[in-house]
Order: C-alpha cells, then sequence, then structure tokens
C-alpha cells in the first residue's frame, strides 16, 4: 500500500474474500459502510489511509463513489463476487489487482469480524453519529456550498471517536438496498 492508500476495489475484493470465508455476508450498503469504517480506523491506528480517493456523503452515510458504481448493480443482495475493472476507452474488462498489504488485510479481517455481523441498517445509523464526519459534512451542505459532499481524512480522524451508539435489533433506517447521493444518480 502507497501512503495515498489502495485501490478502493482492491480493499473491497479483500473484504468480500475474507467475508465469504468467515461467513458474512456483504450486501452493497453494508460494504460501503464497513469500507469506511475499516478506513478511518485504519487512519487512526496506522497513520495511514486505507483507501485512495474519497468517501462523500451521501443519503446513507459515507460512500467510495467508485465501489458504489462497481456494486450498484447488486441491489440487496450479498456480493460474492470480486470486482472487476472496465477500462474506459476500451469497455475491457480485467481483474483488479490483488491487495498484497499484510497490515491491511488483518484490519480487514478484524472489522468484519466485529462490524460485519451488523445489519445494513445498524450500519447507517453508526454512520450517522451526530457528531461524527458524515453529519458534519451533510449538515454543513444543507446550509451552504460543499465540494462534492466529500469527507476528507483530516476530518474522519477528528471525528471517528465519536461514533458511539447503542445498537438496537432495528433500525431507524430500515434496511435499504443501495445507498443513493443525496442529488440522485
Amino acid at each position: 500500500m502507497s501512503a495515498n492508500g489502495s485501490d478502493p476495489r482492491s480493499v473491497v475484493n479483500a473484504m468480500i474474500a475474507i467475508g465469504n470465508r468467515i461467513g458474512v455476508v456483504l450486501p452493497n450498503v453494508s460494504i460501503q459502510k464497513l469500507l469506511y469504517f475499516a478506513h478511518a480506523s485504519f487512519l487512526v491506528q496506522n497513520k495511514r489511509p486505507l483507501v485512495q480517493g474519497v468517501f462523500e456523503a451521501w443519503d446513507y452515510g459515507p460512500v467510495c463513489p467508485p465501489v458504489y458504481h462497481a456494486l450498484k448493480e447488486h441491489g440487496r443482495e450479498p456480493v460474492k463476487e470480486p470486482i472487476r475493472k472496465v477500462n474506459p476507452f476500451t469497455g475491457e474488462i480485467s481483474d483488479v489487482d490483488p491487495l498484497q498489504d499484510a497490515e491491511a488485510l488483518f484490519h480487514l479481517e478484524h472489522v468484519l469480524r466485529t462490524m460485519g455481523h451488523l445489519s445494513p441498517g445498524q450500519l447507517i445509523e453508526l454512520s450517522h453519529a451526530p457528531e461524527g464526519a458524515w453529519a458534519d459534512v451533510w449538515n454543513k451542505s444543507k446550509t451552504g456550498p460543499t465540494i462534492g459532499n466529500r469527507i476528507d481524512d483530516i476530518l474522519t480522524v477528528s471525528r471517528f471517536s465519536r461514533l458511539k451508539m447503542p445498537l438496537r435489533d432495528a433500525s431507524t433506517y430500515g434496511e435499504t438496498d443501495e445507498a443513493t447521493p443525496f442529488a440522485g444518480d
């Protein structure tokens, strides 16, 4: 992994493989939230990003847009196969390079073992913590201009410790099938 993080599709493919191995069911929305929590906790613990690129504040919490677009066809169905990449110029489909960072792989397995059992609604509720990074960006977008509703890593680190809440059996957000941007697809 570089100082700028790994391709988010490589990280998601590692999550899918780990989930398949340990029996964690991963629908799109769960992948998005778990990816954000893994990235945030990795930033805090290792002082470097897990994924390259940005997360954005969408209706149902933090979303990594390239991952969303790669997985949106799955809807509520569990994602069991790895993401593949498409060359935008030729349309050629190919495999994504696997994640090689042992520290990141260990971290992902820990996140999936500790949070992977949570429902999509519970993960959304956790991402919506009132003083968390998502809430900060989301609330600012309601009152003034933001740049693509981006949740930057500095804000993520400063607010990550505030993602605490009691987990209930049923979520306020129900069980949505996919996250959508606040402005529509």
